[in-house]
């Protein structure tokens, strides 16, 4: 029962702020809200990087222990908006004793009714009225209650908006306004009582609002709560909150703990030190260990440029420890173009830490399958201990720490949360989401902010990726975040873009007058930016690279029927050496499609081979349409054979051919004695010929007779004239001036090798600058009004600048047209879905293998479907392009069982049931006017209807 006491240190504890899922009983706001300043002190104090701690208080205009208490008090004011009638009667209580307070009528949400109080509250403390100008303090307290009503994750719009010009908001002197200002006043002193700030940057507020939303998320576990209502206060006085705040005080060390949100700390050595395999490192890196030190004790931003295979990662991790240290910045965020290569960098950025750190602490992955990881994901299902704040489907028991020091905690598994573990590696996209106006969106700032981050394959960005990059470069320049920007094959013009980006985020607009930053690239090599002064240093000596020999580039014609290019002819010229004496090679297609009609076409041909009498060489297949635990198993096998470590193994296969798309051409350490590809950009093509004799230095791989050089067979059209001799699936895939620009570019160079580091940069700027190059006006055109097109889209995406946010939140949240996040794209026109194929017997029922030994998974006696059958599902789940036939509402039969309608990750997928008879025949799926077969050889095959 809440009643009200005139004694004006005493708190109602009937007043409660979480009751869900707490067995009847309620926990009391006042012991909320201390915990919350107890959670916001500790995470400071032992999570918050050095670095970051000085940034906040510096955009607050005040020393580090004052930028503390004040976000603590912040943090714990955050939902006095449940101190209203409207919230308060959620649940049976007796209000009797309060009076009814009109102004607070309207569900209007707990935040905004909390940003709507504060507003008026605040000035009681000393803050200056929301109507006042920047020079008297109106801006800090707009901001600050504009953060703490954006705590459930998004920012409500400015006061203005909301506030009657004759009546304010509404709240009345009486009970409520004394219960509201009483906790108020009571976590102002458990805070230490600080003065408010001068001032207030719009990107720490950002900040801040991450900073109160996990201190939030951390005291609304469900298992904490409860603990805690063992020992409840003993009354409401003010002298048993200070009690109950300092038992909470004792209990957050290990809660925070238990999340896995300690700082990952490693000590400072040389190059040698954290890499004792290599003895001596190659110029890039020894260049960047003697030179950069003396560049970045103010931390900005390095892009480093080399080929494939000279040990850029190596380079990034020591960078990054040299900035990190720097800048006081321990934490890591290492970004990939696939979740196949954040895989495999997982491995080797826990295999560094693990070497080199001196304080261990959970090391996450981050994207949408890395819960199928057996060696990242610990078992139990995917979600964490219940958080009693209504932000996210959690359902899990209880958040525990990881078996090792590395290990994720179930804590950090959960909805939004992995950016905060100290460190991670993740898709680009993990990042880019903090650049689009996403829900907690603030958490994913803060989450980045404290860490240094490193993006790798920049080069592979399209304009609109870009246009979402280098808003994330301008924001993380704005909070002081070294970054680490990695790649092979990058034009000058898009370097200069990023750079710019990041420095405008550091306050160092450059005027129109000024030359570029960045107006070319030493290749390889590297280039540091000062963050104060916008400095562009690059590496001061010329730097030697891997001993490489030049690389043959041979175009080979093939023809173009109806829009179809027919490789036999050229395959069959190219691989007879390799299957008369053995060998590897891969042969890259452009379209899945197209590698699975090779595949067969190679199929064919070494059968013959075998049928003779003779080896035949092995043939593999590698693109995105297997199921996903059968890709993984692939390119592990592929990196095992194909590897660094193969042939000193005895792995590496005698005769050998893989058949891939573009997803070999992404962080895969393979090497190959040829490589013939369809023609591609220029840069893409020497991303694909660093997998030619890519380990020739290390001396391991014994090389067939006829592989007298490194050598790439391009395949191109045997007319090219024009954009009707271009395959059309090419032209789908690649902007068709791009190709016919790369062919005429190579064609120029017919004869001459590619010297490798010495021809990539010129190769990559001419393939832009060169307008000799042009031989289609139209397709030229064509290509830059698309550029043109993505780069509108994606600055429509964006959120803004911070000079364009001024002092409004809002629109760091703010989606027009009322579009959910899951509208929000951080690659444009890639949407897809997910499909599983199953198979439904002669009776009916539905199985996920075609010999019918798994059934497919039903619910257990609590309603969910067990993380094992989960993870048999998901796991079978292949990517495919969304399209009409994959909208909702689905076709009956490619709908999910009704029964798997209410769980998170299966609810969305795509079924493709295929029939299997009694004898095991297989007969096709339909989707729509589709007629899709999953092959065990080819994966997931569109057929002819």
């Amino acid at each position: 029962m809440a009643t009200v006491n005139d004694d004006p240190d005493h708190f109602d504890l009937g007043l409660w702020a979480k009751e869900r899922s707490l067995g009847g009983r309620r926990y009391p706001y006042v012991c909320h809200a201390a915990d919350t300043v107890a959670a916001a002190m500790e995470i400071w104090d032992s999570c918050l990087p050095p670095g970051l701690a000085q940034r906040i208080s510096a955009g607050l205009g005040v020393p580090e222990a004052h930028a503390r208490s004040l976000v603590a008090f912040w943090a714990g004011c955050h939902d006095t908006g449940k101190l209203v009638r409207d919230f308060q009667e959620q649940v049976p209580t007796d209000l009797s004793s309060y009076s009814h307070e009109p102004g607070t009528d309207g569900k209007k949400g707990h935040a905004l009714v909390t940003c709507e109080w504060l507003s008026t509250a605040l000035p009681r403390l000393g803050y200056a009225g929301i109507d006042g100008d920047e020079d008297d303090g109106g801006h800090v307290t707009s901001l600050v209650t504009q953060l703490l009503g954006g705590h459930h994750g998004v920012y409500p719009a400015p006061l203005t908006e909301f506030r009657d010009p004759f009546s304010g908001f509404g709240f009345a002197e009486g009970p409520w306004e004394e219960q509201r200002g009483r906790a108020m006043l009571v976590v102002h002193d458990l805070s230490g009582s600080p003065t408010p700030p001068p001032r207030m940057e719009a990107p720490v507020a950002a900040l801040v609002c991450g900073l109160v939303i996990l201190a939030d998320w951390l005291v609304s576990q469900e298992h904490f709560i409860l603990r805690q209502l063992r020992t409840p206060p003993r009354d409401g006085s003010r002298a048993a909150v200070h009690e109950h705040f300092r038992h909470t005080v004792s209990a957050v060390p290990q809660l925070v703990a238990s999340a896995g949100l300690g700082r990952l700390a490693v000590s400072p050595a040389t190059f040698t030190d954290s890499f004792p395999a290599i003895r001596t490192p190659n110029g890039l890196q020894e260049s960047l260990a003697h030179h950069l030190p003396k560049l970045c004790a103010d931390g900005g931003l390095v892009l480093i440029t080399a080929p494939p295979g000279e040990g850029k990662t190596e380079a990034a991790f020591h960078t990054a420890d040299i900035l990190g240290r720097a800048t006081g910045r321990d934490g890591r965020f290492v970004a990939l173009p696939t979740m196949a290569t954040a895989d495999h960098m997982h491995t080797r950025l826990k295999e560094y830490a693990a070497r080199r750190s001196t304080v261990p602490a959970p090391l996450a992955l981050l994207h949408s399958m890395a819960w199928l990881n057996p060696d990242y994901a610990p078992s139990p299902a995917p979600g964490v201990s219940t958080v009693l704040s209504g932000h996210g489907p959690d359902t899990a028991n209880a958040a525990t720490a990881g078996a090792s020091g590395f290990d994720v905690t179930e804590w950090l598994l959960g909805n939004k949360r992995g950016l905060l573990a100290s460190w991670s590696v993740g898709t680009i996209d993990q990042a880019l989401m903090a650049a689009l106006p996403s829900r907690h969106n603030a958490v994913r700032m803060l989450g980045l902010a404290g860490k240094v981050v490193v993006i790798d394959e920049v080069h592979s960005v399209d304009p609109y990726m870009q246009t979402l990059l280098e808003r994330l470069l301008h924001w993380l320049g704005a909070f002081g975040t070294p970054v680490v920007l990695l790649s092979a094959t990058l034009h000058h013009s898009t370097a200069n873009a990023l750079v710019e980006a990041y420095l405008q985020g550091c306050g160092r607009k450059r005027r129109r007058s000024d030359p570029e930053r960045v107006p070319s690239i030493r290749y390889p090599g590297w280039l540091h930016v000062h963050p104060g002064t916008g400095e562009v240093s690059a590496d001061p000596d010329p730097i030697p690279t891997t001993e490489r020999l030049p690389t043959a580039v041979d175009l080979v014609p093939v023809p173009v029927r109806e829009g179809r290019p027919d490789r036999s002819a050229a395959l069959r010229e190219q691989l007879g050496p390799l299957v008369e004496h053995g060998g590897c090679a891969a042969v890259i297609c452009t379209t899945v499609a197209e590698a699975q009609a090779t595949r067969d076409l190679l199929a064919v041909w070494f059968a013959r081979v075998r049928d003779s009498g003779r080896a035949a060489p092995e043939l593999h297949l590698l693109h995105a349409r297997f199921p996903q635990e059968r890709r993984t198993a692939i390119t592990e096998e592929i990196i095992t054979r194909f590897g660094k470590e193969g042939a000193a193994a005895g792995r590496r296969p005698t005769s050998a051919v893989i058949v891939a798309t573009q997803v070999i051409e992404q962080s895969l350490d393979l090497d190959m004695d040829l490589l013939v590809t369809d023609l591609a950009p220029v840069g893409l093509l020497l991303q694909r010929a660093g997998r030619c004799w890519r380990h020739e230095h290390l001396k391991t791989v014994r090389r067939p007779v006829w592989a007298a050089e490194p050598r790439m067979a391009v395949l191109v059209p045997a007319e090219a004239e024009s954009a009707e001799h271009v395959p059309r699936s090419w032209q789908y895939v690649y902007p068709l001036s791009l190709l016919m620009r790369t062919h005429t570019l190579l064609r120029r160079r017919s004869g001459r090798p590619v010297h490798v580091p010495e021809d990539v940069q010129t190769l990559v700027d001419d393939l832009y600058d060169d307008e000799t190059l042009i031989e289609d006006v139209e397709a030229d055109i064509r290509r830059l009004g698309e550029e043109m097109a993505l780069r509108a889209h994606g600055r429509n995406a964006v959120i803004p600048t911070t000079r364009g946010l001024g002092e409004d939140l809002h629109p760091l949240t703010a989606m027009d047209l009322g579009l959910g996040e899951h509208h929000l794209a951080t690659r444009f026109g890639a949407d897809s879905v997910r499909v599983l194929c199953c198979y439904r017997d002669g009776h009916g029922r539905l199985w996920l293998d075609p010999e019918r030994t798994r059934p497919l998974p039903e619910p257990g006696p609590h309603g969910r479907v067990s993380h094992e059958d989960l993870r048999a599902v998901i796991s079978r789940t292949i990517p495919l392009r969304a399209s009409h036939h994959t909208q909702p509402p689905l076709p009956a039969a490619n709908r999910v069982p009704d029964s798997w309608a209410d769980e998170f990750h299966l609810r969305d997928v795509v079924m493709l049931v295929h029939g299997v008879s009694d004898d095991g025949t297989v007969t096709p799926a339909r989707l729509g006017d589709r007629t899709l077969f999953l092959s065990r050889l080819n994966g997931l095959e569109e057929r002819k209807n």
